[in-house]
């Protein structure tokens, strides 16, 4: 679905994200798994066409995305990590407004905006102002956006940040939804969570994918030790 080759990003002398690949799955929960700093969200910035990579390729569904970007990005669904959610709007019409954002037609938004609201347990709230919403529900507002088009992949940067132990157990629970129409990847720094939710994990540091591996084949028990092996011997 998703595919990423020899993936760098400079300043200058400082190489944020340093020649990394891997791939994403149609069906899967991936992980960008590492410290603050570690090179995942500038990663993600690259894979949506927010900013430009120096070097390497990106290609979805066989297809370049940094020379298809206009195209593609009605198929790709981002949730940065601070979302630029409009506090004067309500949520269907900042719904209705992404949509028309993304999609050449409005043929069917109207379905699609139900469908958002719907699966991100928002129909009763639709006419909220998103100034009046806590930060579980601005978190599910910022879901709704990145999925309102129906995209083949999501990209969900840093997503269980802030949120209540009671949030996080609602976000894993759409997430798991989620993976039956698209390919996700998210990128967290709490190991945890993230082996509850993710099938697999591409551990992050300092620019690097240090290594790869399938949640179940980490016990939990042993996460720490796991991502302090890593990282310390890099």
């Amino acid at each position: 679905m998703l595919a990423i080759e020899n993936l760098s990003k400079h300043y200058n002398a400082r190489k944020a994200v340093d020649q990394i690949s891997f791939n994403l799955k149609s069906g899967e929960i991936a992980a960008l798994l590492g410290i603050n700093g570690a090179g995942k969200t500038t990663t993600l910035r690259m894979l949506t066409g927010y900013i430009t990579p120096t070097s390497g390729k990106v290609s979805f569904d066989g297809e370049n995305i940094i020379d298809e970007r206009e195209k593609l990005l009605s198929r790709i669904g981002y949730l940065p990590e601070n979302p630029a959610l409009y506090n004067d709007m309500t949520i269907e019409d900042f719904l209705v407004y992404m949509y028309r954002l993304r999609m050449a037609t409005q043929e069917n938004e109207k379905a699609a905006v139900e469908k958002a609201l719907e699966r991100c347990a928002l129909k009763e709230r639709r006419n909220d102002y998103i100034a009046s919403l806590s930060a579980g529900f601005r978190k599910r507002v910022g879901l709704a956006q990145a999925i309102v088009h129906e995209p083949k992949v999501l990209l969900l940067d840093d997503l269980i940040a802030d949120l209540d132990p009671r949030q996080i157990r609602e976000i894993k629970a759409l997430l798991k939804e989620f993976k039956n129409e698209h390919a996700i990847l998210v990128s967290s720094h709490i190991l945890k969570e993230v082996h509850e939710f993710a099938d697999r994990i591409f551990l992050m540091h300092n620019g690097k994918i240090l290594t790869e591996a399938e949640t179940v084949s980490i016990p939990a028990g042993e996460l720490e030790a796991w991502f302090m092996r890593h990282t310390e011997a890099a």
